[in-house]
């Protein structure tokens, strides 16, 4: 029996034109990684605009997609469904339309030619429960693949509390501030805390966003690939972590956040790094408060309570850091993700013998 072929199409963001997508890495390409480290596969990842894509296809058994939206993903679908190629498109949030704060409500994502695209896949994947309700009323057959993260690959053990003289907080976030009617005052919050404290530091990992001046203590580094991100966090000594999201006092957008996925939870307790989120549904399904992390309201006094608590509470800080980690690695392994993206791969591994 020959080797399973997949092809992996990269893309641009939707929300930061001219980067690399961190979906298609944190959803697609590091499952394909631990699934041809096992043997399962082999894979090769090519961006939808280059001309070797075409070649791509024919090589493949499977074609495999994230969001995407382009012309070109659209010509390639064709050719996959053509060539009796099995298609799969996955589904990480809403995106058939953004909210207010979001750089993807520019009209650079066109929903009609997402559904030109899905209807030739094969099958479409969704990474939450939310979401496959909310999608259902116009693909009714979906499949859930879960959330994960490949955990010994960055941190085989628990990584260390840092050093008492370093005193670094980290921020992550792609596109704009996701965030709306509490916006101002949790950046007031911010600016309090940072002013009492000048010793502590903000490294922020992203997209720029237009409050950046208002932060003088915030230390900026673009966005960078996944695997790198996740190096820089488990090697940078933070001593917690920051999640901003908007919650119920953001209406409009609160069914655009609910669909969203708790990426950083998996990123910070792999890493070691306690942190504090808001009290977001996609944070109050997976974070026990005082246990695996500490949420807030999207108050000034709960953000700034919170970072006072956690930046002076190590004993806190380590039952955090330690039982965060623990429920990562057993509850959000990328095997988990790995098995259900296997179980819709088993058809075209059957035509491999």
């Amino acid at each position: 029996m020959r080797t399973l072929k997949v092809l992996a199409l990269q893309r641009e963001s939707h929300v930061a034109p001219g980067v690399p997508s961190l979906s298609v890495a944190a959803r697609i390409t590091e499952v394909l990684d631990y699934l041809q480290q096992n043997g399962s596969l082999e894979y090769t990842s090519i961006a939808e605009n280059n001309p070797a894509s075409t070649n791509g296809v024919r090589w493949a058994d499977v074609l495999i997609l994230s969001k995407h939206s382009s012309p070109a993903a659209l010509e390639l679908v064709r050719l996959a469904k053509q060539s009796g190629k099995r298609i799969i498109y996955d589904i990480d949030d809403w995106i058939f339309s953004f909210p207010e704060y979001s750089g993807g409500k520019k009209p650079n994502v066109k929903t009609s030619l997402i559904l030109e695209i899905l209807s030739f896949c094969t099958e479409i994947t969704v990474a939450n429960q939310r979401l496959k309700e909310r999608i259902s009323g116009f693909i009714p057959e979906c499949h859930h693949v879960p959330n994960g993260i490949w955990v010994e690959k960055y941190a085989a053990v628990l990584p260390k509390e840092p050093r008492p003289e370093e005193k670094r907080i980290v921020f992550t976030n792609a596109d704009f501030l996701k965030l709306e009617a509490s916006k101002e005052l949790i950046l007031t919050a911010l600016q309090l805390f940072f002013m009492k404290h000048p010793e502590f530091v903000l490294d922020f990992y992203g997209d720029p966003f237009p409050e950046i001046v208002s932060l003088p203590f915030l230390h900026y580094t673009n966005r960078m690939p996944y695997d790198e991100y996740m190096q820089s966090l488990v090697s940078g000594q933070y001593l917690l972590s920051i999640t901003p999201l908007g919650a119920a006092e953001d209406a409009k957008a609160a069914e655009f956040n609910a669909c969203k996925n708790p990426f950083k939870y998996l990123n910070y307790g792999a890493a070691g790094v306690p942190g504090i989120y808001s009290k977001s549904p996609i944070y109050t399904d997976c974070v026990v408060h005082d246990e695996t992390g500490w949420l807030v309201e999207n108050t000034p006094k709960e953000w700034l309570g919170a970072l006072e608590t956690l930046a002076f509470d190590h004993s806190l800080r380590q039952r955090i850091r330690t039982q965060a980690y623990d429920d990562v690695s057993d509850r959000h392994h990328i095997k988990a993700s790995a098995q259900a993206l296997m179980t819709l791969l088993a058809p075209a591994v059957r035509g491999c013998r």
